[in-house]
């Protein structure tokens, strides 16, 4: 997920679970976006560059395609342990229990975990598209599950219907083998 969708989730969820505080609805901003930090870090490790702006550039481009003759490093996945939400969640809400000024702030760590979760497989809208087929052989009667056309990764729209198609296995294997 990007940074903006990240501060424009949070900023929603703050706001509306916090509509009069407006100290609390930061928090929750920076609970959202603060986590981000690792993804600069390991950056920087890896490219020497503690720019922000040339993090933030980094970022920009390797959310598109490589062109042809682009020959700038990729530094591959930039994902540390922050984001696992199995050892994350529970270290943020328990600190956040023992003390409840932190609550905004894990609300916001919630959020941004939540918008990272990769569940392609539940997109009931291709699911009503296809009718229980899968989308490239037809057959039906036998496990479908919901892939990318393009990798979000990769500049493809996370959230596009048209950038989902509903398959079995063997043609998922055959499609992900040809690219």
């Amino acid at each position: 997920m990007r940074f903006r969708d990240h501060v424009l989730a949070s900023a929603v969820t703050g706001l509306a679970l916090y509509p009069r505080s407006p100290c609390r609805a930061a928090l929750t901003i920076l609970g959202g976006v603060a986590l981000d930090i690792d993804h600069f870090v390991l950056y920087a490790l890896r490219s020497g560059d503690w720019n922000p702006v040339g993090g933030l550039r980094y970022d920009r481009r390797r959310h598109k395609l490589p062109r042809h003759g682009d020959t700038r490093p990729r530094y591959g996945s930039l994902r540390s342990v922050a984001h696992e939400p199995q050892v994350t969640l529970p270290l943020v809400w328990l600190a956040a229990l023992l003390w409840s000024p932190l609550r905004p702030l894990a609300v916001g760590v919630t959020v941004h975990l939540a918008l990272d979760l990769h569940l392609p497989r539940y997109n009931w809208r291709v699911h009503c598209r296809a009718e229980g087929r899968c989308e490239r052989c037809g057959i039906a009667g036998v496990p479908l599950e919901v892939y990318y056309l393009v990798d979000p990764r990769r500049g493809g729209r996370r959230w596009s219907e048209q950038n989902c198609a509903l398959w079995c296995a063997e043609c998922a294997r055959a499609v992900r083998g040809k690219a």
